[in-house]
């Protein structure tokens, strides 16, 4: 994957984050800055996802962990092979206080 696909597989991600956000009707905010993109809940906590360019990246940390992922095969994976989608629907439904699935 070059700089280019990194970028947009990230831009991807995120938008698709929302997206399903927006269709559970999860009341958080959702913004872009630079390389971050945070979810902020009501009662101020937040989940930040960022892009590490350096070396080809995704971030996420929350409150359950911080990870590190790599785009494989068509997913983001950490180098113990965890998805990425379930470990943010876990930190999402801790924060949220009901499930959230992002899948």
């Amino acid at each position: 994957m070059n700089v280019a696909e990194f970028h947009q597989q990230v831009e991807q991600t995120w938008s698709y984050i929302e997206e399903q956000l927006d269709e559970q009707e999860v009341d958080v905010d959702c913004d872009t800055h630079g390389s971050v993109f945070s979810i902020t809940f009501e009662n101020g906590q937040q989940i930040v996802i960022n892009k590490q360019e350096p070396l080809l990246e995704l971030w996420l940390a929350s409150k359950l962990g911080g990870y590190h992922f790599k785009f494989h095969d068509g997913q983001w994976l950490t180098a113990d092979q965890q998805a990425f989608f379930p470990l943010l629907s876990e930190a999402l439904s801790a924060y949220y206080g009901e499930t959230v699935t992002v899948a």
